[in-house]
């Protein structure tokens, strides 16, 4: 039982790996096509200063704040 388990974490693994990586490009492509933002600006970011890019403009969408949200999305832009 225990090899079996050892054969399969590998695998198990990458495929965390694989969906947390589709997952962090889903975020990318979303601030793309809703903003225009700039995928390369985007791409050298990690994961979690996109998650935190777009808590970010939610929470301005949330409180209207459209001059915090230009701010906001200005530097990543083409």
């Amino acid at each position: 039982m225990s090899i079996l388990l050892l054969l399969f974490a590998p695998g198990i693994f990458a495929i965390y790996w694989l969906i947390r990586l589709q997952i962090c490009l889903s975020r990318i492509r979303y601030l793309v096509d809703t903003y225009g933002m700039d995928r390369k600006k985007l791409q050298k970011l990690k994961c979690k200063e996109v998650k935190a890019l777009r808590v970010s403009i939610d929470q301005l969408r949330h409180a209207n704040d459209a001059f915090g949200l230009e701010n906001l999305v200005r530097p990543y832009r083409a």
